[in-house]
């Protein structure tokens, strides 16, 4: 489908709009041209506008406190020809405009009109309609009450009408009496043209429920108007108005899919709209710069247009003539005649046209709300524990899968997500931030070895989950002491959505350690799954009623409607500052930010205050971060970080039943000796030394052999040319023999320093050792390295850092993204090493085309065996799974 070849662009315009003034007068005479007698009750109205008076029987008539200093002012009377007077007045002007009307010379009467009417005349009618009106509800509440004043012409050209005087239409939909002197109808190959000059009577409703629908309906039609787009570009409320902006991506002359998230950064980009509004000839007036083809995606409207899969919010294309429109500062534009649109914007034609009074902050915007608003895009989260319950010294292994009420804004959805354990009183004992790709994320938290015993908290939630009430994740985690255990349980939690999904263990070998898990739907269809699983000792890893359930933790099906949106999307890490000069006096300027030792940078202003704020990173760890003012003057700066700490109050844990437990006079765990934890961190260091868990690598890239000249390219181009069957995909390392799966993962898995990570744009590129390449299946990652492995090793932070000296850089250390770590059941010593309590956990199985998942949980485990995986369809259903080995 090509996407362009579809628009039916179309012109849609009323003649006026206005700009505010004050107080202005306007008086005057309307006269017949010829007997110079004044005609009563001539109407006179500003155009696009419910302001109208009649003259009285003399012909002379008086506007009184109107709020326009430049507008049209419209004379029409039955029999004559009309007449606009363009009106400029000052504040607290008084303007005398007298008027001649002139008979019109083909003047019928009604039923001399309606006599040459025939079926012809009546099928013409119908298709005018449907291009005047629309075929929306709201032309469906139409009544165009003289239709016999309009004749057509149908040519090889297209199709236009005329109409002898004024349509009168019933608009029961608004609310209004709407009197269109129709200018100029025209229907061709490739173009629309609607204009006229206006005029708005307000109906009265019969009761207060009629006048809150029509409110409800006109705050509709503002939202699907340009000017509700330029509106919100003046107030530079684009993300609370949930409106997004694209263009074609330059020099992409693709055919276009009706699939979006595949057309974004194909074919379509998004637009930044930094500096697009400027002042005009005047303060009352804006220009807006208007790019290309501009797309427009309004969140905050159903529409009844499908342009994408999957997308049901208004989708709109608009062209200006010039690139620049002129607007009011109500967002309702003067070029009228050059603005284009298309979609959505265009769906309810005349039916939906408002007059440009219309003060889009009225009591509508609350029928509106009542009546309209359709759900938001919104967010929730659900965390796979490995366990129900850890003790001292344990560690907490956990997968967030994330879910959205549109998959097909996903990949424009929050990346960044915050895990919190939270203790018995309330506090937050540790914050996390994990890099959200496609849905998913997964880490690990460790917990000291003296922390207290008690009901613990783990919850997860994004920034913008807190817009809303019940989004966030919530989990009760108790913490034993290490002589105690649960009570052994092996009641299955019910979860009635997992029905819709039959997972069943295909089969096991005890001996290897070998799992095979098949997946199927209730007509035994195979289905592709992303799951997470835990193998555990059942003794230390109870079932509790209190437990969340990953389908209700997902279920989007009733969204709460919410007014304002003060929490934001997070598309990446933030640094908030303050910039100083070396008298701490706030300073003003442009600064550079550094990350992955000068591979990647982002730049951002600070004002007058000094505050700047650095968007859409991508660090991970500990990692130091150099900031840097553009201009080489500024010297001898003082960069203050703002403290990460704006968190959502911590609710009480709900209270639950005691939970009963063994108590042993020897603890079932081994302590923890400090020269062990020593021997831990200096095993960090000497990553580059170590043996790592897949054992020899296939291929090793030296330091002498990498190409350091042109970032990242250099390094993937210096990997292919070591390693013969890899080959780059847009970034990412595939290398032949690598397993697809339903879920199209065939990119090998990235180590640094032995920690998995999302992809090599994370690697600092001047700090990297040498790169070892696994070719083969690396079972021992689970899942993760089933496509083999790029193992990267950094040098020291010492060598790294020379290159910054005397840059006018400030060095800063910061928490970036948490660095996920491999599972190895050995963390926790045992007195009884066949009491593991997780003997195995991947938080990254995926099903192959045959609804097949393979892993390996190592060889002889000790039964008995819990199983518990967790995970969604390729279809987003969710499902928990728990089976019991014997």
């Amino acid at each position: 489908m090509k996407i362009k070849n579809l628009l039916s662009f179309l012109f849609f315009f009323s003649i006026t709009s206005t700009v505010i003034a004050q107080n202005i007068t306007i008086i005057g005479n309307v006269k017949d041209a010829e007997t110079k007698e004044g005609l009563p009750s001539c109407n006179i109205f500003v155009n696009s506008t419910t302001i109208g008076v009649n003259s009285d029987l003399e012909g002379n008539f008086r506007f009184n406190g109107l709020n326009f200093s430049e507008f049209d002012l419209v004379f029409t009377y039955v029999g004559y020809v009309s007449v606009t007077k363009k009106i400029v007045a000052k504040e607290g002007e008084t303007i005398t405009v007298n008027v001649e009307l002139k008979p019109s010379d083909n003047m019928l009467t009604e039923v001399q009109v309606k006599s040459k009417r025939d079926k012809k005349w009546e099928k013409q009618l119908k298709k005018f309609k449907n291009y005047f009106l629309g075929y929306s509800e709201f032309a469906d509440k139409c009544e165009i009450e003289n239709a016999w004043v309009i004749d057509f012409e149908e040519t090889d050209e297209g199709f236009s009408a005329k109409a002898q005087e004024p349509i009168k239409i019933v608009n029961t939909a608004l609310g209004y009496q709407v009197s269109f002197e129709l200018i100029d109808f025209f229907v061709g190959k490739d173009v629309h043209r609607i204009g006229g000059n206006v005029y708005f009577t307000e109906l009265v409703p019969n009761n207060k429920a009629k006048l809150e629908e029509w409110y409800a309906n006109r705050a509709l039609s503002y939202k699907k108007s340009p000017a509700f787009l330029f509106k919100s570009l003046i107030d530079n409320k684009l993300e609370g108005d949930r409106l997004q902006l694209y263009i074609p991506k330059p020099g992409s002359n693709a055919i276009r899919t009706d699939n979006f998230d595949i057309e974004l950064g194909k074919s379509v980009i998004s637009f930044d709209t930094k500096n697009l509004v400027g002042n005009g000839k005047s303060p009352e007036i804006k220009k807006i710069y208007i790019p290309n083809e501009l797309e427009v995606h309004n969140q905050g409207v159903k529409s009844d247009l499908r342009t994408y899969q999957g997308v049901d919010y208004g989708i709109s294309w608009m062209q200006v003539k010039g690139n620049n429109v002129y607007v009011n500062t109500n967002g309702m534009p003067f070029n009228v005649k050059d603005i284009v649109v298309s979609g959505d914007m265009d769906y309810l034609k005349v039916s939906g046209i408002l007059p440009t009074d219309y003060d889009p902050s009225s009591s509508a915007n609350e029928a509106y709300f009542l009546k309209f608003e359709k759900p938001p895009f919104a967010e929730k989260v659900h965390l796979h524990t490995d366990r129900t319950a850890y003790f001292q010294g344990d560690k907490i292994w956990y997968k967030a899968y994330l879910n959205y009420t549109s998959f097909a804004a996903k990949d424009s959805a929050s990346k960044v997500l915050y895990v919190q354990l939270i203790n018995p009183n309330q506090e937050i004992l540790e914050n996390q931030k994990l890099e959200v790709s496609n849905g998913f994320a997964y880490g690990n938290i460790e917990l000291p070895a003296d922390l207290p015993k008690g009901n613990y908290q783990i919850r997860g939630f994004t920034n913008y989950m807190r817009n809303f009430d019940g989004m966030m994740f919530s989990e009760i985690l108790p913490v034993f002491s290490r002589n105690e255990m649960p009570e052994y349980s092996t009641a299955e939690p019910s979860d009635s959505i997992v029905l819709r999904v039959l997972p069943e263990i295909d089969s096991y070998d005890l001996k290897t350690g070998e799992f095979t898990l098949s997946f199927k739907d209730l007509a035994q269809n195979p289905m592709g799954a992303n799951f997470s699983v835990s193998v555990n000792n059942p003794n230390f890893a109870p079932e509790f009623d209190f437990f969340p359930k990953i389908s209700s933790d997902l279920n989007l099906k009733e969204v709460q409607k919410v007014r304002e949106f003060p929490y934001r999307m997070e598309y990446g890490l933030e640094i908030d500052g303050v910039f100083l000069d070396k008298k701490r006096v706030p300073q003003k300027g442009e600064l550079n930010v550094f990350v992955n030792n000068l591979q990647n940078f982002s730049s951002t202003s600070a004002d007058a205050s000094g505050n700047f704020v650095f968007k859409n990173l991508s660090f991970y760890g500990d990692a130091d971060i150099y900031l840097q003012p553009v201009s080489k003057k500024q010297k001898e700066n003082i960069f203050i970080i703002k403290n990460d700490n704006d968190f959502p109050k911590v609710s009480p844990s709900p209270k639950i039943d005691e939970i009963k437990k063994k108590t042993s006079n020897l603890p079932y765990f081994e302590d923890i000796k400090e020269e062990e934890l020593v021997a831990a961190e200096e095993k960090k260091v000497e990553r580059n030394t170590q043996k790592m868990l897949y054992g020899k690598a296939d291929y090793v890239i030296e330091e002498s052999e990498i190409n350091y000249n042109n970032g990242i390219t250099g390094v993937i181009n210096s990997i292919l040319r070591k390693v013969p069957s890899a080959r780059n995909s847009n970034g990412s390392i595939v290398l032949r023999g690598g397993a697809a799966s339903v879920f199209n993962s065939n990119f090998a898995l990235v180590l640094i320093d032995g920690v998995p990570m999302g992809s090599l744009n994370s690697v600092q590129v001047n700090n990297i050792a040498k790169i070892e390449v696994v070719s083969r299946m690396a079972p021992m990652y689970g899942d993760l390295g089933k496509n083999g492995i790029v193992s990267i090793f950094l040098k020291d932070k010492k060598s790294a850092n020379e290159e910054m000296i005397g840059k006018n850089f400030t060095q800063v250390a910061l928490k970036g993204y948490n660095r996920p770590e491999v599972f190895i059941p050995a963390r926790i010593k045992m007195i009884n090493e066949t009491n593991k309590p997780t003997i195995y956990w991947n938080p990254e199985v995926i099903t192959n085309e045959k609804g097949l998942g393979h892993f390996s949980i190592g060889e002889n485990a000790t039964l008995p065996l819990k199983v518990c995986i967790e995970g969604v369809t390729q279809n987003n259903i969710p499902f928990r799974k728990v089976f019991y080995l014997k």
